[in-house]
């Protein structure tokens, strides 16, 4: 504040100069009274008369400039303390409004939690989870983790979209995960070209033993083999994996690319259905059969694209045919 200081009675130079005034003024009026032939009584009490009232008004002058300072201090002061207050108030109230909005968001979001499909103490379990993985851990678990939730968080946000999840390379987890969470069927395509090494694999036989179990459990699990060629039948490799899936309760068919109807020739594809509601799709690399790779694996979950699926699967499977028993000396391998 730059309030005026008041003058106080330390300041003796007001009081001086009042003492003066009221001297010089009481001795002018005796002198003047006494060059007048007054009595000398009367020019006492005349002097006396107008020193003091010469004081009185000098002490309200300055009773008056120090109210008036008065005045300007606690008017500045309460000024001072409105603006004090009044920043101490806005701050309290973004605190509180803060606290409450994430109150709010907190209470919205648990909201939504309860009203979910999902488990909600396994969604709790994730925060609770995740809330160990502090700033201080090590930068590789932290970066890891975070990239980790944001990929998961992305996957449930396109699967609650009911639209298309891509994977770019060969996926597992998707695979197993969804052949042992099936509830109704697991109805798959298989291109025997392409899929030549993936039951002798740690996943392929991974994959077998979860669709036993499925079977075993009352689904329904189905398997196309389509074949390049009519003589892949007799493929030793194929026929032994035809034969073990059908002792797992999988019921198996093979497909010659000659009976596929023309206008779904380009249709025929490596693909799953699970459960009739979604589409798991595998897109291979370019390049030779033999030696061919996943790119890409896809979630489809657009009910029109799974619809056209599981039409095209059902009409390989009535154009699809059971293995045949004798294998023609010729085509043996050694």
């Amino acid at each position: 504040m730059n309030a005026e200081p008041l003058r106080t009675p330390a300041n003796g130079s007001s009081v001086i100069r009042t003492v003066l005034l009221t001297v010089v003024s009481g001795g002018l009026t005796y002198l003047v009274t006494n060059a007048l032939n007054q009595e000398p009584v009367m020019s006492i009490m005349l002097s006396i008369l107008i020193g003091g009232i010469i004081l009185m008004v000098r002490f309200l002058r300055d009773f008056e400039n120090r109210l008036a300072a008065v005045e300007r201090l606690e008017r500045d002061s309460t000024d001072e303390m409105h603006k004090l207050v009044g920043d101490a108030l806005h701050d309290v109230n973004q605190l509180v409004g803060g606290a409450f909005k994430e109150m709010s968001e907190a209470t919205e979001l648990f909201g939504l939690v309860e009203a979910s499909a999902l488990q909600t103490d396994l969604v709790t379990q994730f925060v609770r989870n995740s809330t160990q993985i502090q700033a201080t851990s090590p930068p590789i678990v932290y970066n890891f983790a975070q990239s980790r939730i944001k990929e998961m968080s992305d996957f449930l946000k396109q699967l609650g979209e009911a639209g298309t999840v891509t994977y770019y390379g060969e996926d597992r987890d998707w695979l197993l995960g969804l052949t042992r969470t099936a509830t109704v069927s697991v109805d798959a395509i298989s291109m025997a070209a392409v899929d030549h090494d993936l039951w002798t694999s740690e996943i392929g036989q991974r994959y077998l033993d979860a669709q036993r179990r499925a079977a075993n459990a009352g689904r329904r699990v189905r398997r196309i083999f389509v074949l390049d060629s009519p003589d892949m039948e007799y493929d030793l490799d194929l026929r032994r994996a035809y034969e073990e899936q059908q002792k797992m309760g999988i019921t198996v068919r093979l497909l010659d690319r000659t009976s596929v109807p023309p206008p779904l020739q380009v249709q025929v594809r490596d693909l799953i259905l699970f459960d009739q509601i979604l589409v798991y799709e595998t897109v291979p690399t370019i390049g030779d059969l033999k030696s061919t790779q996943v790119a890409e694996t896809r979630l489809v979950l657009t009910e029109s694209r799974v619809l056209e699926c599981w039409q095209l699967y059902e009409e390989l499977w009535d154009v699809s045919r059971e293995l045949r028993t004798a294998v023609p000396e010729s085509q043996t391998k050694a």
